[in-house]
C-alpha cells in the first residue's frame, strides 16, 4: 500500500540529504580537519584531482570557494570586490532543494564589485538597504566558481577568492544539525530531510504532494518521527528504500535528451520545478550543477558506434573547427564512475584531468579541429599524444562544460564533437 509513496517521497527528498551530506563534511564533520563554520567562507586552493572526492563530478577549471549560509537569525551580506576583465567568475547561492535563486557573476555583473543582502523567510527588507535577494530558506550553499588556467595561474585566481566576504549578523550561534547517514537508512532518511524540510520551506506547488507522503513520516519535524510511524509504513520504508535508490542510480538519464551522441540535461537543470526525477539524478550524478545559461553540460557514455567508453580502446574525440561556442571557456573532463552513480577524475602519469581551449601546447589540424586521444595506454603518434586525455584501464565518461554558452548550445543546433576508434597505428 506504502511501496509507491515511499519510492516517490525519496526521489523527492533525495536532494535535501545530499545538500546536508555535503553541508555536515563541510562544517561539522570531526574527520574533516579543513572544516568551517557556517557564514565562513572556504577557498580550494589548489586544482581538483582524482584525489577529490568531497563532491562528485569536479572541475579542473575553476577553483571552488564555499560558504554555508545560516539565515535564521537575520541578513547575511555577501561582497565581491572587483574582478579583472575577461576572466570568468560566478557565486551561486543554491538552496536546500538544490534550486539556484541567484547566480552573481561575469555574466550578470560583469567585472563587479557587487554586494547583496541576503534575507530568509519571514525577514523584512525594511532593515536593509542597497540590493536585497529573498531566499527560499533559511539555509543556503554558496558555490563560488573561479577560473584559473592551470597551476601557474593559481595566484591570479587566489587573489579573485580573496575579493569575496561573507558578513553574517553579530553574535550569530549554530546547533548541530542531525549527522547524515547512508541513503538506505529509512530512519536517518526521514529525521535528515524531515530537519531540512522545518528549516526551508517547501514550494507552495508542492504542498499536494507533501500532504500525500505525510502519511509516511515525510514533514517539516525537528523530532525523530519513526517510532511514531505504523508498523505497516515502517516496513514499507525497510523494504524499498533500498530499491528507490538503486532506481535513482539506474534512472541518470530521467529528464535528459540525446544531442548528436552527448547526453545533455533539459532546460530544468538549476531550478528544476516539479522535474523531481532530474532534480534527484543529478544531485547524485553532479550536485551543484548551474543553470543552462549560466554553463550547459554534456556527457558521452558511448562512442558513435554505440559502444561503452573503454579506456582499452583507443578512440579520437574530434572538436570541429572553431571549437565550442561560448563566451567563456569550454574542455572535456576524464571520469571513472563509481559503482553508487557518482564520477570522479582518473588517476593518470600525466595529471591532465581536462583539456579544453585553454590546455597550452595542444596540436591542431590544418583546418582548426581538433582530436584529442582517449585511452589508457600513451599514444604513440607525437600530435595525439600532446593531445592526450588519459583514460581509466576500462569505463570511462566524458563530460562537456561550457560557461556562457551561446543559442546554438542551447537551442541543440550546435556541431558537436564525434567519438570514433582511432585509425590504426594512430594509439
Amino acid at each position: 500500500m506504502f511501496e509507491a509513496l515511499v519510492e516517490s517521497a525519496f526521489e523527492y527528498a533525495y536532494p535535501l540529504l545530499a545538500v546536508a551530506q555535503t553541508r555536515y563534511r563541510a562544517v561539522q564533520d570531526p574527520g574533516n580537519a579543513a572544516r568551517h563554520a557556517p557564514n565562513t567562507v572556504q577557498h580550494q586552493r589548489q586544482l581538483s584531482d582524482h584525489a577529490s572526492r568531497w563532491i562528485t563530478t569536479p572541475n579542473n577549471d575553476t577553483l571552488y570557494s564555499n560558504a554555508w549560509l545560516d539565515l535564521s537569525a537575520g541578513p547575511v551580506r555577501v561582497r565581491v570586490g572587483a574582478m579583472p576583465a575577461g576572466r570568468y567568475w560566478s557565486v551561486a547561492l543554491m538552496d536546500a532543494f538544490t534550486n539556484h535563486f541567484a547566480v552573481l557573476g561575469q555574466r550578470a555583473d560583469g567585472c563587479g564589485p557587487v554586494e547583496v543582502t541576503l534575507l530568509g523567510p519571514g525577514q523584512h527588507d525594511a532593515v536593509c538597504s542597497g540590493r536585497v535577494i529573498r531566499a527560499p530558506g533559511n539555509d543556503v550553499w554558496l558555490f563560488a566558481r573561479w577560473l584559473v588556467d592551470g597551476v601557474d595561474d593559481l595566484a591570479n585566481s587566489h587573489a579573485m577568492q580573496d575579493r569575496l566576504e561573507v558578513l553574517p549578523p553579530p553574535g550569530l550561534t549554530h546547533s548541530p544539525r542531525r549527522v547524515p547517514g547512508l541513503p538506505t537508512d529509512p530512519q536517518n532518511f526521514l529525521a535528515v530531510v524531515n530537519e531540512a524540510l522545518q528549516r526551508n520551506p517547501p514550494p507552495a506547488s508542492d504542498s499536494h504532494w507533501l500532504q500525500r507522503w505525510s502519511r509516511i513520516g515525510l514533514r517539516p519535524a525537528a523530532a525523530d518521527l519513526w517510532h511514531d510511524l505504523g508498523d505497516e509504513v515502517r516496513h514499507a520504508w525497510i523494504t524499498h528504500i533500498a530499491t528507490a535508490h538503486d532506481k535513482l542510480r539506474r534512472a541518470g538519464a530521467s529528464g535528459r535528451r540525446d544531442v548528436q551522441g552527448w547526453v545533455t540535461s533539459g532546460p530544468e537543470i538549476g531550478n528544476f520545478g516539479d522535474n523531481f526525477a532530474l532534480r534527484a539524478s543529478v544531485a547524485l550524478g553532479g550536485l551543484g550543477a548551474l543553470e543552462p545559461v549560466e554553463a550547459k553540460y554534456f556527457v558521452r557514455f558511448t562512442d558513435d558506434a554505440a559502444q561503452p567508453l573503454d579506456g582499452c580502446k583507443p578512440l579520437i574525440l574530434s572538436v570541429p573547427p572553431g571549437g565550442i561556442p561560448t563566451d567563456s571557456f569550454w574542455s572535456f573532463s576524464m571520469y571513472e564512475p563509481t559503482a553508487d552513480g557518482q564520477r570522479f577524475f582518473a588517476d593518470n602519469p600525466i595529471h591532465r584531468y581536462s583539456i579544453g581551449n585553454r590546455t597550452h601546447g595542444l596540436v591542431y589540424n590544418a583546418d582548426g579541429s581538433l582530436d584529442i586521444a582517449l585511452q589508457h595506454e600513451a599514444p604513440t603518434e607525437a600530435r595525439l599524444l600532446a593531445n592526450w586525455l588519459p583514460a581509466p584501464r576500462g569505463p570511462f565518461q566524458i563530460s562537456l562544460r561550457t560557461y556562457l554558452p551561446r543559442r546554438e548550445l542551447l537551442d541543440g543546433t550546435a556541431r558537436m564533437p564525434t567519438v570514433c576508434g582511432a585509425a590504426p597505428g594512430a594509439a
